[in-house]
C-alpha cells in the first residue's frame, strides 16, 4: 500500500466503507476542498490498480479553543491554539480488518508532525464521528475533551 495525494485518476464513486456520510463526502465534497485549499486529502491505493482507493483520510489546518483541551494540557496557553485537525478517516469495507485504518492514522501523526516541526502547532484534533470511533482514537493516545466526548486531541509531544 502506498498513501498519496488525491488526484482526478482516483475512483472515489467506487469507494464503500459502510458509512453513507464518509462515502458521499470522499464522492462529492472531497476534490473541491481540496482544489479550494481548504484540506489535503490522502487516499491508500495499491500499484496494482492505482485507481482504486482502500482508505483516506483528510488533514486541515485548525485552531481549537484551548478550554476544550483537558485541563492539564491548557495550563499557560492562550485561548486559540494552532493545531492540525484529521477531518475523516475512513477504509473500504472490504479491507477494515486489515489494519489500514492503522495506517492511514500513523501516516496522518507523521504529517502532522512534520507540519509542527516547520510551522508549530500544539497537536492534533479529531472528531470523531461516533462513540466507537472515538475509542479507536483512544487506543492511540487520543484524550478526549472534558465536555465533547467526540473531541479528541493528540499532544504533539506524546
Amino acid at each position: 500500500m502506498q498513501i498519496v495525494a488525491l488526484t482526478g485518476s482516483h475512483n472515489r464513486q467506487a469507494f464503500d466503507s459502510g458509512r453513507q456520510e464518509l462515502d458521499e463526502w470522499l464522492h462529492r465534497v472531497a476534490r473541491q476542498h481540496q482544489d479550494k485549499g481548504l484540506s489535503k486529502i490522502f487516499v491508500a491505493i495499491n500499484e496494482s490498480a492505482p485507481d482504486q482507493i482502500y482508505g483516506y483520510y483528510a488533514l486541515t489546518l485548525s485552531e481549537l479553543d484551548s478550554h476544550y483541551l483537558p485541563e492539564t494540557r491548557r495550563k499557560k496557553l492562550q485561548r486559540r491554539i494552532p493545531g492540525v485537525r484529521l477531518g475523516r478517516l475512513a477504509v473500504h469495507k472490504n479491507y477494515q480488518v486489515n489494519r489500514l485504518g492503522e495506517l492511514l492514522l500513523v501516516d496522518a501523526m507523521t504529517r502532522a508532525r512534520r507540519i509542527f516541526t516547520e510551522a508549530g502547532g500544539i497537536g492534533l484534533f479529531v472528531d470523531a464521528i461516533d462513540e466507537h470511533a472515538a475509542g479507536y482514537y483512544r487506543r492511540f493516545g487520543f484524550e478526549t475533551a472534558p465536555d465533547n466526548p467526540l473531541l479528541l486531541f493528540l499532544p504533539v509531544n506524546s
